[in-house]
């Protein structure tokens, strides 16, 4: 049995320790006045044995999302810092500036675009241990932009303005770019039967992108189920790249027991010098049974589900993904895969939890060279957040 655990991880975390042992007398200071300040921390640890790369049965660890942070607010202006590790580095995840009005916020920093709501959602928050494979495929990690949100019991509707990369990068690769996302929700409460009905879509517009290494190159990935292998199961670099277009419609519905969530996306790749557009699509449906606990909570601000209510929450839950990132008159071939996942999470309060997932994936054609045949892996997380 192998443990993956780096050395260069390690150090990291004794470096966040010492740095919420620095900070944590200064929170203390500001209790009493009228600037609010919330000490935030959040942390995943994802463990997994499997003989899919070779003939020798593995143990793989994974520390995931772990970050520390804090919110600052005041009157109507608020601050989110949060600082993580990502690929065995430390870096800014959250750096965002809200500024609160009536039904609506105006955010500007480093943030996610407002595309696909499995994205927004908090990763403690998540039935599964990674988003959707095609969520990862058509959406972008964070960017450095703004975003204007505006919400009222029925509606909800953000867009925003960002560059093409986030606060940790904004000098290297590229320069020029810029993204329009927009997103738009109407909403109902069914009050005598205690269900929401969510419903919307989104769309995202890329300008040409200017990559100084190599010109008008994008690259589209998907790492699937799980991020504890070091191969993406989807992967494909496009070239000759003019500009990039893509949309997503999706649905939330919940009751007092059960959640129903789905999202599905198209992205056109339109490219010079007569070479053919590309073309590539996918979606995810999920359902959530609670069989302790009542009640999902849903952020109205943001547009978004959250986890169960109240404490001690056992939750069922089951998702079939398909993505498709091959396109013949293209000639590119990003792969084509899907996978179904069952999992059982249960919360002992709103700080800790444990999440038990099974997911089996069939790996259609044209999938990473890693991925020749199908797979079942299963995995398990502990997680807290406060």
């Amino acid at each position: 049995m192998k443990s993956h655990i780096t050395r260069d991880l390690k150090i990291q975390v004794k470096i966040i320790a010492i740095f919420i042992s620095a900070i944590l007398p200064y929170f203390s200071s500001q209790a009493q006045k009228p600037l609010n300040i919330k000490f935030r921390s959040r942390g995943l640890l994802d463990a997994s044995i499997s003989g899919y790369d070779n003939n020798e049965t593995n143990s793989y660890f994974s520390l995931e999302d772990f970050r520390i942070g804090f919110k600052a607010s005041y009157r109507k202006d608020e601050i989110k810092v949060d600082i993580g590790i990502d690929e065995n580095k430390l870096k800014i995840k959250d750096f965002i500036y809200n500024r609160n009005f009536k039904k609506s916020i105006l955010s500007i920093g480093n943030m996610y675009e407002p595309f696909s709501m499995d994205m927004l959602i908090s990763t403690a928050d998540l039935r599964f241990h990674q988003s959707a494979t095609s969520v990862q495929a058509f959406t972008n990690s964070r960017r450095f932009g703004t975003t204007y949100h505006i919400y009222d019991n029925s509606y909800y509707f953000a867009t925003g303005v960002f560059t093409n990369n986030d606060i940790n990068n904004l000098k290297s690769n590229t320069d020029g770019t810029f993204i329009l996302t927009s997103r738009g929700i109407w909403r109902k409460q069914y009050k005598p039967y205690k269900s929401f009905l969510h419903l919307g879509g989104a769309f995202s517009l890329r300008s040409k992108l200017n990559n100084r290494k190599n010109p008008y190159c994008v690259e589209q990935e998907s790492n699937g189920v799980t991020s504890l292998f070091d191969k993406p199961l989807l992967y494909t670099e496009l070239t000759d790249t003019r500009y990039e277009f893509k949309a997503m419609a999706e649905l939330l519905y919940t009751s007092e027991r059960f959640m129903l969530q789905s999202e599905y996306f198209i992205k056109l790749t339109r490219r010079n010098n007569g070479v053919p557009n590309y073309i590539s699509h996918g979606g995810y449906i999920q359902g959530s049974i609670l069989l302790i606990g009542r009640d999902f909570d849903y952020d109205s601000q943001y547009a978004i589900p959250e986890g169960p209510k109240g404490s001690k929450s056992m939750e069922l839950a089951i998702r079939a993904n398909y993505t498709n990132m091959n396109h013949r008159k293209a000639e590119m071939y990003g792969g084509e895969e899907t996978d179904l996942s069952i999992g059982i999470n249960y919360y002992f309060n709103k700080y800790f939890g444990i999440k038990l997932n099974c997911n089996y994936v069939h790996s259609g054609k044209h999938c990473n060279d890693f991925y020749k045949k199908d797979f079942i892996i299963p995995q398990a997380r502990v997680q807290y957040i406060f």
